[in-house]
């Protein structure tokens, strides 16, 4: 099994001889506008370049894993770059449709039973998009729906990968780890947050509660750096993670890096 770290929450899970490109933004460098309400004002967005060139990351890749339609997951350039016919994953109708208005023509709706490609079965699994009794009004301001998803990956011959999506911690990852005993975890690490609203994906608090829980599972951390609304970058993070002695096995690639793991689900080492 194969991560590659594209930016932010864009990445390429090589899985069972199978490549996954999950959540693909490809708009350059401060193409968007600082996010309003956002805890640091004025920041344009994306904050880095793509590691290539959008032909590069589109090449041979088998399907794509949409976890949810915001815009920092999904973009009108990512669209164009992509064929309509690929094989795409989304989490419910809504998705299903903003991806067919874009002209995708093979989108598939996953489920909580599992869905087959090939012999690699994808598990939906539910993520808690930060607090709603605080993110809710923001989500509501700027017309954005809640829901995101996380996806499992089960295959014979490969180790349980949990991709765990845009979420904070919270029983629903908690039971997800339970359920398919993965034995690695890609998590959505930049505790991006606006004014009010509380991280709305896994911030320090999170990572700490995660190792805690799953002190043997093999974390990847992903979607750092390039967003304006973030608020932890890997500096930070790993910072954090060495001070709190949560550093063996908790891996912080860099845009452009790829992890290999073994059938344990334990880095190998270059």
């Amino acid at each position: 099994m194969k991560f590659q770290q594209i930016r932010n929450a864009t990445s390429i899970i090589t899985f069972a001889d199978k490549r996954f490109l999950i959540d693909p933004l490809f708009a350059p460098k401060n193409f968007f506008d600082p996010i309003p309400e956002s805890l640091i004002p004025n920041r344009r967005w994306p904050m880095v370049d793509l590691p290539f060139e959008a032909d590069k990351i589109t090449q041979n890749i088998d399907a794509m894993i949409l976890t949810h339609s915001h815009i920092d997951h999904f973009d009108d350039f990512a669209a164009k770059a992509l064929p309509k016919a690929l094989k795409s994953y989304v989490q419910n109708e809504y998705d299903k449709d903003f991806l067919q208005k874009y002209g995708f023509n093979n989108v598939e709706i996953l489920t909580e039973k599992g869905s087959t490609f090939g012999d690699i079965t994808l598990y939906k699994t539910p993520c808690l998009h930060g607090v709603m009794e605080k993110a809710m009004p923001y989500y509501k301001m700027f017309g954005f729906r809640p829901d995101a998803m996380g996806v499992v990956f089960k295959q014979k011959d490969e180790p349980v990968l949990y991709l765990a999506g845009d979420t904070i911690w919270c029983d629903f990852v908690k039971n997800s780890i339970d359920e398919f005993a993965p034995k690695a975890i890609i998590i959505n690490a930049a505790a991006a947050q606006l004014k009010h609203s509380g991280p709305i994906i896994m911030g320090t608090d999170d990572v700490a509660a995660l190792r805690r829980y799953a002190p043997d599972l093999t974390v990847i951390a992903s979607h750092m750096d390039a967003v304006g609304h973030a608020t932890l970058d890997r500096k930070g993070l790993k910072e954090f993670i060495t001070a709190n002695n949560i550093a063996d096995d908790f891996l912080i690639p860099e845009d452009g890096e790829i992890i290999s793991l073994d059938k344990d689900g334990k880095p190998i080492q270059k």
